[in-house]
């Protein structure tokens, strides 16, 4: 593969190069490699400053600064006996491609290179019931001195000298991890692909359709087809074309190449599925809507399902709030308006009354959406505040009626940043049951990323899921709404 004119770029003239410019020339690199088994170590730190370096918006305000030279100093020990280098044992590096590497290296000088040459081992997955995999997938190299040497065959009757291996000899094994393949930006789509990423790690969902399901509908075929991608072994990135045709077709508000909102596509999204399998409903929860009459205490109760809790901001600037305080807020009960009257059957009369929403049962997988996006009739205005929510434990016990303990954990996040029209969709999301590790989405980049930056002020969907045991303390036969959200 050629390296386009614009990587041929040097620290010289490094400020005539866009951040936008650097992170597009990378991406189609990281995407196009056609040299999947060549791979250099990146400090995790400087990778990571540099990713927010390309990140910045257009317009969004102070941009972050330009990363130095490549410091590798930081992954790499020493053994103090044997004087061997090798990379730290805990996660502290990313790779990348050669040819990304090439390129970040002239931009950027510095170093040392850190070549990680795969060691492919075939390993059996209980799971599948075929034989069709290939043999081929499995490789084992000589990795003497941290350099490329040959095949080595694991089934092989060589003995160890006749292999060329010797006594304290390295040899790599490095296992494909599934799911952290990224999704191509197919002009202005990143609204889908975060959304897709965050439904892509959502267990009940990759579980499911990962699984050989005849599906019926053309959508979630087409779903279930791009998440078998995404979660394949040794994918770098997707290019998600055929689903977006298919969503454009179930949902032709989305037709073209014009940037949308990722709540409006998650909830669409979900619904297409929905004609297909009962999956989604671990999504679904129910509200209590509760009207009072102050005259009489009158009161009547109507049941609804939600896909989602919508929750308002304060359009006032404000330094930092809370997820529960927004939750409190938007369950505060809240007196109707006059144009908005009751008919109170025990006064026999229109009575002014007071609305109250109650958390009645709570779903498997719990979706926030922070509604930093305000309209009005003259302009779309975009809320910055800075919201706290918890990451590990999220105890909504004392909301809930019907349930004893509701107690979740965060698994994804759906980001906005920068302004309106301007601003660009990344998702954060937990290898759950695996390292359990974050890793930010970020079109076709993905990368490691600190649990310390997933509350951050970009924060605009939250997906938590049930942990620990919860007990169904009431029964009730409630009345279900078709609605899908409730906003």
């Amino acid at each position: 593969m050629t390296i386009p004119n614009s990587t041929a770029s040097t620290a010289e003239n490094a400020s005539s190069r866009l951040p936008a410019e650097e992170k597009r020339i990378v991406s189609e690199l990281a995407t196009n490699s056609n040299e999947p088994d060549s791979y250099f170590a990146v400090s995790k730190r400087w990778y990571a400053s540099w990713r927010k370096y390309v990140n910045t918006p257009l317009g969004g305000g102070a941009a972050a600064p330009r990363p130095g030279p490549i410091d590798n100093s930081d992954i790499i020990e020493t053994d103090p006996y044997l004087g061997r280098k090798s990379l730290a044992k805990e996660k502290a590096y990313v790779l990348v491609t050669q040819l990304v590497w090439n390129t970040l290296l002239e931009w950027y000088s510095g170093g040392p290179p850190i070549p990680r040459t795969f060691i492919y081992l075939y390993l059996s997955d209980s799971r599948d019931d075929d034989d069709d995999n290939d043999d081929n997938e499995a490789h084992i190299r000589d990795y003497y001195d941290m350099n490329k040497g040959e095949l080595l065959d694991p089934l092989s009757n060589k003995s160890l000298e006749e292999s060329g291996l010797v006594t304290n000899q390295d040899i790599l094994l490095e296992v494909d991890e599934r799911g952290l393949a990224g999704l191509v930006n197919l002009g202005n789509t990143c609204y889908m692909n975060s959304a897709v990423q965050c439904l892509a790690h959502t267990p009940p969902i990759h579980e499911y359709f990962l699984r050989d399901h005849a599906h019926q509908g053309e959508l979630a075929k087409a779903f279930g087809k791009l998440l078998t991608e995404l979660w394949s072994s040794g994918t770098n990135a997707v290019a998600p074309r055929v689903f977006k045709k298919k969503v454009d077709k179930a949902a032709p508000q989305f037709t073209g190449h014009y940037q949308h909102d990722s709540h409006e596509l998650l909830l669409a999204l979900l619904t297409g599925l929905h004609q297909d399998s009962d999956i989604v409903n671990v999504f679904q929860g129910q509200c209590k809507s509760s009207l009072v009459c102050p005259v009489c205490g009158e009161t009547a109760n109507t049941y609804d399902s939600f896909t989602s809790l919508s929750l308002p901001l304060p359009s006032t600037p404000t330094p930092s709030i809370s997820l529960i305080s927004c939750l409190e807020e938007y369950l505060a009960e809240e007196p109707l308006g006059p144009d908005n009257m009751w008919f109170c059957p025990q006064c026999k009369k229109q009575r002014q009354a007071n609305k109250k929403l109650d958390l009645w049962k709570l779903p498997e997988i719990l979706m926030f959406q922070l509604k930093r996006f305000r309209t009005s009739k003259y302009f779309l205005k975009k809320i910055d505040a800075f919201v706290d929510f918890p990451v590990d434990e999220l105890d909504l016990s004392k909301y809930v009626e019907n349930w004893e303990s509701c107690l979740y954990e965060l698994y994804a996040v759906c980001n906005h940043d920068g302004g309106i029209g301007l601003g660009h969709y990344t998702a954060y999301a937990k290898m759950i049951d695996d390292d359990n590790e974050w890793y930010c989405y970020d079109d076709s980049l993905v990368s490691p990323v600190d649990e310390s930056e997933i509350v951050s002020s970009a924060a605009y969907l939250l997906f938590y899921r049930r942990v620990g045991s919860e007990t169904e303390t009431k029964s009730a036969e409630v009345s279900m709404t078709d609605d899908m959200d409730l906003s």
